[in-house]
Order: structure tokens, then sequence, then C-alpha cells
């Protein structure tokens, strides 16, 4: 029999907010517009989830004694027996190959994409994770292969800017998560992560500090040197400001929402960026100048 609720929990629904990168080439592409560009880009996400749910199931196969140990992953499906392991590889198989044939159909360089995605996932599992900043390197570098993925789905320009934006928003979310693991497991923090023993809580203040001031010059140097030279983006720079100040805020009291990495569940978080991409799709699609409405 299977647990269907098991599933959708080992497959990591929850996280696959990562995957919507890839809209990102569409929306500041200008390409919003183009219903072959959304239907290809989400045929795109799709095979974007399945390679995500594939890894997930990959890597609690594959530390199902570490969750054991663990305060909170003890209650996965692997660990707790809610899914056999054989239905464990079934799933994996199924999740991958389907994943792998649907971007490969889109577009080849697509599915090469897709296929460094899941090796670059594979060699985080088995090598990267223990490595004190490449650990977190090896985060970023996906956030940038979902990126350039949709970037080349719609065959739109690549602008440098977005890749260095996305790099550094994974780098403030993958340090603030290894703090949060590590004020969560303190003393035993060492068994389950191995590279947790090779960080300190204030390296980690320095590196989340350190990031999130990255994201917030990139992204203004964005909107005023980027490809909209007009500086009509310029007017959501403190939203984005907004933003990256609330994660610095739940990093600092340590909120779960840090720990498992779903700061979309924060309402405050939530509410401004919806705020933002109301500002985006009517200055970037319509006639709108922020001059104009600074006047």
């Amino acid at each position: 029999m299977i647990n269907f609720k098991a599933v959708i929990s080992v497959i990591r629904v929850k996280q696959w907010y990562k995957n919507f990168i890839i809209f990102i080439g569409l929306i500041f592409g200008l390409e919003l517009i183009s219903l072959d560009g959304i239907f290809i880009t989400i045929l795109g996400f799709i095979s974007l989830c399945l390679i995500s749910g594939a890894s997930y199931i990959r890597n609690d196969l594959s530390d199902i004694n570490n969750d054991k140990n663990h305060p909170e992953k003890k209650n996965r499906p692997f660990p707790a027996d809610l899914i056999s392991i054989k239905q464990g590889y079934v799933f994996f198989l199924s999740f991958l190959i389907t994943g792998l044939i649907l971007g490969f159909f889109l577009d080849f360089y697509f599915g090469l994409i897709v296929l460094a995605l899941y090796a670059n996932t594979e060699l985080y599992s088995k090598f990267s994770k223990n490595i004190i900043f490449l650990d977190v390197f090896s985060i970023g570098i996906n956030f940038i292969l979902r990126a350039i993925s949709g970037i080349l789905l719609i065959d739109t320009k690549m602008s440098p800017w977005i890749i260095f934006g996305v790099f550094f928003v994974a780098l403030l979310l993958g340090f603030m998560k290894r703090k949060g693991e590590l004020l969560l497991l303190t003393e035993s923090a060492k068994h389950h992560r191995i590279v947790l023993k090779k960080y300190t809580l204030n390296s980690l203040n320095f590196l989340v500090n350190m990031s999130a001031m990255l994201v917030a010059a990139t992204y203004s140097i964005y909107t005023i040197f980027g490809p909209f030279h007009d500086g009509k983006l310029v007017i959501t720079i403190p939203i984005i400001i907004f933003i990256i100040l609330r994660q610095l805020h739940l990093s600092k009291i340590n909120d779960i929402l840090i720990q498992k990495n779903e700061f979309f569940k924060d309402k405050f978080t939530l509410i401004a960026i919806f705020i933002y991409l109301i500002f985006i799709m009517v200055l970037l699609y319509s006639d709108v100048s922020v001059f104009n409405i600074l006047n």
C-alpha cells in the first residue's frame, strides 16, 4: 500500500519554490506576454520539479542513518518506515527518467542543464556538502542552473546581473539555513552534518550579513545599470531591502521557517513579494515610468 502523504513529503513539494527561478528569464526578458513562452516555461518548471523530487528521494535514501539521529528528520518517511527502500528507488527512477525525458524533449540544451542540475545535486550529496563554503556554493550553482535553463528555453538574452543576483540570494538562504541548523542542533550538530563542525556562529553571522549586502548591492546596480536604462525599476529597491531585512530578522531569532528554508511562509515576506511582483508587472509591461510615479 502506497502512503501518498508520505510520498508528497519525501519529494519535498514545499521546496519546489526554488524552481520558480526558471520564470526569471521570462519576466525580465519581457516574454511574459508570449503564450508560447509561458507554456514552454511551465513545462520546463515541471521537468525541474520532477528532477528535484528525484534528488530529494535519492538524498533521503542515502541519509537514512543520519536522519534517524536528527530531532526532526527522524520523522521523515524513510527513517520512520512510512515508505520502504524498494518503493523509494521505484519513485526515484520514475521521477528522474520522466524529468530527463521531458527536459530533452523541450530543448536539447535545456535537457543538458537539467542533467547537470541532477549531477551537481548528487555531487553535493556525496561530496560538496561536507566541505565548508563549497556546500553552500554548490547550492548556489543549482540556483544559477535553474535561472539559465529558463533563459535558454525562451531563447532570450542572458543578463549577468540575473546570474549574480540569483547566486547571492542562494548564498544568503544557504548560510541562514546553516546558522539555523547550528543553533538548533547545538552540540549534536557535527554528528548530523559534518560541515557544521567547521562553521562557527560568528562566521555564519558574517556570511549571512555579507550575502545580504551583496544581494542588495547587486539588485540596486541592476536597476540602474542593467538592461532597463530608464531606471524604471529603481522604485522597487526599498521592497527588496525590506525582504532582505525581514530574512535577517528571522535568522536573528532563529525562526523555524529559516531552519527549514520555508521563508515564503512568513506572511510579511509573502506580502512584500506579492507587492514587488505587481510593481514589476506594471513597470516592465506598461508605459508607466518611475519618474511619472514620483511626479
